[in-house]
Formats: structure tokens, C-alpha cells, sequence
């Protein structure tokens, strides 16, 4: 800690000759503070990070649901595991039997600086009749959802959502089915083509915002949930999730 040299007003006993003679001391002694601060300023900078990640820790809490995530669910119960990969990484593991969950992220990413999402996912198994295109067969084996901090009432905050269908074309656009949130969705990938293998999504969430939505303001992303549902086939379908993170667009 810095100690404050005395003042006169803290020290009204000393001589006017002494206060004179102490100066250069004190001028002194600042100019080898101020020097400390900028080579610590110098050794220490200011942190700009490059990524932005959400962090899967490999530990579970006491309701098996992974540290640092949280669990929702809309049908059902939900199947979770950790899955061990290379250099100590874990993927999340997401099963459905006519279930509808997911596991989400409170995040506060600037879409000014970290427009970019990037993530691995993986599908082993499909909901058959699943598609996008209808209400009554809206299944997905894996969804990757980013909702924006756009209104004080958290139901009516937009929501972009991008899916591994079954039977949806890729590149299908549609609008959610929520009665009051207003979601978009996108289709990644479709069907059986890639199935078993780890396929990495870069997405310019920034420029989807726009184009989906319209609006040229961006508002912060407050919320990113990856899910997983098959209770409208009445069927099951098992993903996994590893490395999500949000780059700068450079």
C-alpha cells in the first residue's frame, strides 16, 4: 500500500524551514511511484481477449446437471453426461425419450466486438420424423439457441435458433412456434449424412440478427441454451456439444 506523505494540515507542528527542505524528498518520491505504476502497467495490461468461451468444466453438481450451466426443461425428464475428449476437454451429452430440455448459459456478449459463434456438435441418433417445417413434428436431435437482451420482459427477448433436423432442408429459415417470444430458427444440417461425426458451425450471429429480424440496432446476447426434443414424434435421438465460444469478426 502507498503511504500518503504528511501534509501541513495533518501535521500543523512542523516548521515552516522543514517543509521547504522536505519538497525535492517528496517530488522525489512521486516521480519513483509514478515510474513503479507505468512498468506494472507496462508488465500487466489491460486484457482484450479473443474468444469468448462458455466453459464446460467436467464436473457435475448434485443434481447431475453440469457446473456452470443450468437446466430447463419443457417435457419429461432429461438424460445428461459429461463426455471425456482429448487435452482434458468435455462434451455435454444430450438424450431424449419424447422429452424436450436443454441447458443454458447467462452470458452478456457485445455482438459489436464478439459478433462470431463458433461450436462442435454431433448427433448419434435422430428423431425419424422429425421436421421443422411443422408444429406437431418440431423435433430436433440438436439445437443451439442465442437470445438477445432486447426488452425489459424476458419472454418477449428475441431469439435466433440453429438446428440439426431430420428431414428440413439445410438453409430452411421458419419462425418458432412460442406464442409470445419471438423466435427465428435455421437449418444447419439435415439428416443422416454426418451422423456419428463432430462437425464444427460458424455462425456471424451479428448479421443473422439483422437479416432475420430486421433491425439494424444489436442488441447484447444475454442467453445462450443448447437443447434437444422428441416428444412431438414420440421418438428419441442422442447429440453432444463441446467448445462454444464468441470470436471477434478479425
Amino acid at each position: 500500500m502507498t503511504n500518503i506523505p504528511p501534509t501541513p494540515t495533518t501535521f500543523g507542528c512542523l516548521r515552516r524551514g522543514t517543509r521547504h527542505r522536505s519538497r525535492p524528498a517528496l517530488v522525489g518520491l512521486a516521480v519513483i511511484l509514478l515510474g513503479l505504476v507505468s512498468m506494472t502497467s507496462e508488465a500487466n495490461p489491460v486484457p482484450n481477449p479473443a474468444s469468448i468461451p462458455l466453459p464446460i468444466s467436467g464436473t457435475m453438481d448434485e443434481k447431475g446437471i453440469p457446473v456452470g450451466w443450468d437446466l430447463e426443461v419443457f417435457h419429461d425428464h432429461p438424460q445428461i453426461k459429461l463426455e471425456p475428449l482429448k487435452d482434458g476437454r468435455f462434451a455435454i451429452r444430450l438424450a431424449s425419450n419424447e422429452s424436450s430440455f436443454g441447458l443454458y448459459k447467462t452470458v452478456e456478449v457485445d455482438l459489436k466486438e464478439f459478433p462470431i459463434l463458433t461450436w462442435w456438435w454431433r448427433v448419434d441418433r435422430l428423431p425419424v420424423a422429425g421436421d421443422a417445417r411443422e408444429k406437431n413434428t418440431n423435433d430436433q436431435a440438436a439445437q443451439v439457441y442465442v437470445a438477445f437482451q432486447d426488452s425489459l420482459i424476458q419472454l418477449r427477448n428475441p431469439v435466433i435458433g440453429y438446428l440439426w433436423d431430420s428431414n428440413a432442408p439445410a438453409g430452411t429459415v421458419a419462425d418458432g412456434y412460442a406464442p409470445v417470444t419471438p423466435i427465428k430458427v435455421m437449418v444447419l444440417r439435415s439428416g443422416k449424412q454426418q451422423l456419428g461425426k463432430w462437425v464444427q458451425e460458424r455462425r456471424n450471429i451479428a448479421e443473422d440478427y439483422v437479416r432475420l429480424f430486421g433491425k439494424n440496432s444489436l442488441p447484447k446476447v444475454g442467453r445462450v441454451a443448447i437443447w434437444i426434443n422428441t416428444q412431438h414424434t414420440k421418438s428419441t435421438a442422442q447429440a453432444s456439444f463441446t467448445d462454444l465460444q464468441f470470436l471477434r469478426a478479425n
